[in-house]
């Protein structure tokens, strides 16, 4: 039984969405991994690849580990980040938050989450825990206006569940990013930020 479910939970790998090869974290968060529900961010990777902006955000446990219970039911709460991206490198442009605030200047904010779904048996559908991606534009003020949104099933080519990890490209369409932006994470009262590689 435990291995029958165990197969049920174990979900094969989403495509890589780009070669990462032995490129450095954009950010190494200290956060203590392990430590109660929730996932822990531990690294984020980020690079623009044809235009479109591509982030890898990892964790300290396998994903599938937290989006469904031990009994298989999908749930929610449990994995999330907002990565804030100053597209054009320029603390001066977007989001005026204070100077020693790593979102500072941040023109975009992307988020990920995930959404528990019911099964419903009268259209056939399962139980699943969607991840789902979205990306906002941020005013001076840090009002927000959506900008593009989805999730890794409906589009696989752009969220991808590896491992501890999830991948998702950002289109060009949507937000604007030079090679070497900037992205900050804040985790609690701890803000981290890196730049962007070529």
């Amino acid at each position: 039984m435990v291995l029958l479910l165990v197969m049920l939970l174990a979900q094969p790998l989403g495509r890589p969405l780009f070669y990462w090869g032995a490129r450095p974290a954009t950010i190494v968060t200290d956060v203590a991994p392990g430590e109660g529900i929730a996932a822990q961010v531990t690294e984020v990777h980020g690079v623009v690849d044809g235009g479109e902006l591509v982030l890898r955000v990892s964790f300290d446990r396998p994903v599938n580990d937290v989006l469904y219970l031990s009994s298989g039911a999908p749930v929610s709460g449990r994995l999330r980040a907002a990565i804030y991206v100053d597209g054009d490198a320029d603390r001066n442009t977007g989001w005026s938050a204070a100077s020693d605030d790593p979102r500072a200047g941040a023109d975009y904010r992307v988020d990920l989450g995930v959404l528990a779904l019911g099964a419903d048996p009268a259209e056939g559908i399962s139980a699943q825990a969607l991840v789902t991606v979205a990306a906002f534009a941020l005013t001076s003020q840090g009002r927000q206006r959506s900008l593009w949104r989805t999730d890794h099933s409906a589009s696989p080519g752009q969220v991808s569940i590896r491992g501890d990890a999830i991948e998702m490209r950002v289109p060009s369409g949507s937000v604007s990013v030079i090679p070497t932006a900037r992205v900050a994470l804040v985790v609690g009262d701890h803000g981290f930020e890196g730049t962007l590689r070529p």
